[in-house]
């Protein structure tokens, strides 16, 4: 009787594993060709987590349409990532101005790379002052703020964490959140005052 209770909830586990997975992996043809670099590179991403077996033949596809941001699922289901930073840095050089503070994210977390907290601070403030700068939008700007205010504090640059810290509090709207920065300024001007 335990072997056949048994039985029947692995059946209905795997039906309803199956019914909810069709929604979020949706079965798409990858040799369709009305195939948009888009809905490869979703494909790409979802695989991660709904179809491991098909992520590198989800994200080389997507990569080949163009999305090169594909090749982090890859290393990330590989365990390495040479190839996306390999790709980042060839973005940067043919002038990706997006890519400047992908690679700059590389160096701070150290995704497949040594951390190089002063590599990312040289590429995000490169970005931060790039001739395209007008057209980063207020939360990738304040993204980016927060990035250099995090490493600066890791570093214990102090004058240079409040400038960026100072930014932050200029542009949060959100009330509580911008009473946290408040108070994290305090902290650090209290800091700089006992040195």
């Amino acid at each position: 009787m335990v072997g056949k209770m048994a039985l029947f909830l692995l059946f209905i586990t795997s039906l309803s594993n199956s019914s909810s997975a069709s929604g979020l992996w949706p079965d798409v043809d990858i040799n369709d060709p009305n195939l948009t670099v888009n809905l490869a590179a979703q494909q790409c991403s979802k695989s991660l987590m709904y179809a491991p077996y098909k992520l590198e033949q989800w994200c080389e596809k997507a990569y080949n349409m163009g999305s090169w941001h594909s090749l982090l699922y890859i290393g990330y289901h590989t365990g390495d990532g040479s190839r996306y930073v390999e790709e980042a840095i060839n973005q940067v050089r043919q002038g990706n101005f997006e890519a400047i503070s992908e690679l700059a994210w590389i160096y701070s977390t150290g995704s497949f790379v040594e951390i190089d907290l002063n590599k990312s601070i040289i590429l995000y403030n490169q970005y931060l002052n790039h001739e395209n700068r007008k057209s980063i939008s207020r939360g990738k700007l304040n993204s980016v703020h927060k990035e250099l205010y995090n490493i600066y504090k890791e570093l214990e640059n102090w004058r240079k964490a409040s400038e960026h810290l100072q930014f932050l509090i200029e542009h949060e709207d959100d009330a509580i959140y911008k009473s946290l920065l408040i108070k994290q300024m305090e902290d650090i001007k209290k800091t700089l005052n006992s040195k």
